[in-house]
């Protein structure tokens, strides 16, 4: 017998949808049945082929622009969503901002920009969309960590700053996972590894690919689409009894 997640009916809002996990996310969710905010900072033509994307599976889709992170941006997308469905249901914290600046290094600014984009946008969504899910007793909060937020380092070495923010943004959603808990809103988190989307991943020198790959018990890097998979299960009502967990997609190369 077949087994389908069905979120007919649902409103998601994906930040950073417009391509890598966020896109694959949005499609996820829209195939689902979900109708879906696919935001973008700058990435204009390729939100909208997202919505058409969507729209040819018979889901309505809106392309928002918003910066996550500046909340008073973060707060117009929300109304917006709320002034064309009358809600979101779903949340999907996934826009994130990354460096591999050495910490001394670091300047205040780099360090501003990759907490704000990661904590902060978390932060203000999050802030955003609490107030209706609470009023409807429902919602789901799903948030896109990393595996270097537990490692603090895998591959390529990435900075102690990203590591701190990527941390940081779990504790926050199990902080919310508790308060939230009474209203019947859940509070997860995914944290990726490897996963190639033509990114700089992908053009990393093969020597380095390969070191990764023996580090790996499945033998391969993660798809967006391996990551979506967890997404919408922890947007599902199968997944109404989980709640503060963060859910590693990384083929095995950190098991905690």
């Amino acid at each position: 017998m077949a087994y389908a997640i069905d979120l007919s009916g649902r409103v998601a809002l994906v930040t950073a949808s417009s391509r890598g996990i966020g896109r694959a996310c949005a499609l996820a969710l829209a195939r689902a049945g979900c109708d879906i905010v696919v935001n973008y900072r700058s990435a204009a033509a390729e939100a909208e082929e997202v919505v058409a994307r969507i729209a040819a599976m018979g889901r309505t889709a809106l392309a928002y622009q918003a910066d996550v992170a500046r909340s008073d941006e973060v707060d117009a997308m929300v109304a917006a969503t709320v002034a064309r469905w009358g809600r979101v249901d779903i949340l999907v914290s996934n826009a994130g901002a990354g460096t591999r600046v050495p910490l001394d290094q670091t300047s205040d600014d780099e360090y501003r920009r990759v907490f704000d984009v990661n904590v902060k946008g978390f932060v203000a969504a999050a802030r955003a969309v609490l107030p209706g899910m609470k009023t409807r007793r429902r919602g789901r909060v799903v948030a896109v960590s990393s595996i270097v937020g537990k490692s603090g380092k895998a591959f390529m070495s990435p900075s102690p700053t990203y590591a701190g923010a990527k941390a940081a943004l779990l504790g926050y959603v199990k902080g919310l996972a508790r308060e939230a808990a009474p209203f019947g809103i859940t509070s997860n988190a995914v944290c990726p590894g490897w996963i190639d989307w033509g990114s700089k991943h992908a053009a990393a020198p093969v020597e380095v690919r390969e070191d990764a790959l023996r580090q790996i018990p499945l033998g391969r890097t993660g798809t967006p689409e391996d990551v979506a998979g967890g997404v919408v299960y922890l947007c599902s009502d199968e997944a109404a009894y989980v709640t503060g967990v963060s859910l590693d997609i990384n083929g095995g190369l950190y098991m905690s």
